[in-house]
């Protein structure tokens, strides 16, 4: 065999079959930042009546707060401010703390990142990070700050005309809990209270979109303005065009708002929403259809939805939002891929083509190995809530149906619950911080599968071929 190409199967070969420095740092991030976090929440300083929860509860809150999920198994509202800051920071850690990290991580001196470490980097952030990630990465920082500051001085504002005493502190916290989709309020009923107030549901909703539209579209976005105006007023500069990926989310986005909101309005008009004037309903089914992809606010209680509209929720809940987010699930651009390729026409004779653009096989098998491997995890995940809780069950404490609900809410770290957090078995909360991590990191890390030798060697060697009845 040739000394070059023997080298380059070796060099692919030791990559693949190695964990890769990215996913070793990441683990050990939430890890580290998950125990200390949950550490520091047994101190009774924290808490209003100075009695701190079971550990296993202080675990739960803090990896919820760190994936961005917002499920919690306590009264939010035992928490004093200093509790509210704690948490406040365990998400700023866990969404664009993360995003810090991996900015100290890219900027140290003779940094080289493996192919695989670069391909984690992507995933999670930028598509850019061979070209320039440590300035992209420092300005999506910067930016964010920026829109979660912005955010939290128009927040405390409109608390405070409506008479809260914590306005300033409230509208920060929940300023970055939305722009991060963690979906924690300070208050025991979350939203419901403010559910007729439209200029705070309005700035939450616009929060959890900017979050969760992914922050390569954001500098996407950024570069497309600042060329546009330079070019205004200077009259030259080329034109930076949207990209195809930033499309297929704007696409994504606005129909996975648009549409689930009208079915909830509905589906919910004599049910959740009864009793409501019209245009609250609308502002309502609109924020639903906003919350349920990962931010977990809510303005009406879940158990009030009729089934019709669970299982809306729970298919929102599973999509999530969008790659290199605050947001967790499977993610838009997956659905949108997978759904492509099953519905792809003649005209496709080779690559998949979305808005005259060809998408690579790549990109397409990788999608389609996502979905799979998620569907997979959430199986496996309700699977094992169901035997753990099968006593609570028997009891009537909780069904069947509303451990799915709570599976896929934590999946997606959604932060949606019907209510059962709390009647959870230790051993129930142990599986859901396990599906709330997989679902923060987990899916994104399977997509970066570890081919077999084989697969390797299939590069320089050909097989006979066969074909499978399929369908």
């Amino acid at each position: 065999m040739n000394g070059s190409v023997k080298k380059l199967l070796d060099e692919s070969l030791n990559i693949r079959n190695s964990f890769s420095p990215a996913s070793v740092n990441i683990f050990t991030y939430f890890v580290v930042i998950a125990v200390v976090g949950s550490g520091f929440l047994q101190i009774p300083f924290f808490y209003k009546d100075f009695r701190p929860a079971s550990y296993i509860d202080t675990l739960f809150t803090t990896v919820s707060a760190l994936c961005v999920t917002g499920l919690c198994p306590m009264d939010i509202e035992r928490f004093n401010i200093a509790g509210l800051s704690f948490l406040m920071l365990i998400i700023e850690l866990g969404g664009l703390g993360l995003i810090a990290f991996f900015t100290i991580y890219l900027a140290l001196p003779a940094r080289h990142l493996s192919l695989v470490s670069r391909q984690v980097v992507k995933d999670f952030f930028v598509a850019d990070v061979e070209t320039d990630h440590r300035s992209i990465v420092k300005r999506i920082v910067v930016y964010s700050l920026a829109i979660q500051v912005l955010g939290g001085i128009v927040l405390a504002l409109i608390l405070g005309d409506c008479g809260e005493g914590n306005c300033a502190f409230f509208g920060f916290f929940l300023s970055v809990s939305a722009f991060c989709n963690a979906g924690f309020a300070p208050w025991g009923d979350s939203l419901h209270h403010l559910s007729g107030n439209a200029p705070f549901v309005s700035v939450i909703m616009f929060l959890i979109v900017f979050g969760g539209l992914g922050f390569t579209v954001m500098q996407d976005v950024i570069s497309f303005c600042s060329t546009r105006i330079r070019r205004k007023i200077t009259g030259k500069g080329k034109m930076h065009n949207i990209s195809l990926h930033s499309k297929i989310v704007f696409l994504m986005t606005v129909i996975l708002i648009v549409v689930p909101s009208a079915v909830y309005l509905v589906l919910e008009w004599d049910g959740a929403f009864s009793g409501m004037g019209v245009r609250t309903k609308m502002l309502n089914a609109l924020f639903q259809s906003v919350t349920c992809r990962t931010a977990g606010f809510e303005l009406v209680g879940e158990g009030s939805f009729s089934p019709a509209g669970t299982f809306i929720t729970e298919l929102l809940m599973a999509i999530g939002g969008n790659p290199g987010s605050m947001a967790g699930g499977i993610k838009t651009t997956t659905i949108f891929l997978v759904m492509c390729q099953a519905f792809r026409t003649s005209s496709d004779l080779r690559y998949l083509s979305i808005f005259h653009r060809d998408v690579s096989y790549d990109d397409t098998d990788k999608a389609s190995a996502v979905f799979v491997k998620a569907m997979i995890f959430i199986s496996v995940i309700l699977f094992a809530l169901l035997l753990s809780e099968r006593s609570s069950i028997s009891a009537g404490v909780m069904s069947a149906g509303d451990l799915s609900f709570e599976a896929i809410s934590a999946i997606g770290t959604a932060g949606l619950t019907r209510g059962i957090t709390s009647s959870l078995s230790p051993l129930g909360k142990l599986i859901l911080i396990v599906a709330m991590y997989g679902g923060r990191t987990g899916v994104m890390t399977l997509s970066l599968s570890i081919p077999m030798r084989s697969q390797y060697v299939k590069r320089f060697v050909d097989y006979p071929r066969e074909e499978i009845l399929v369908g």
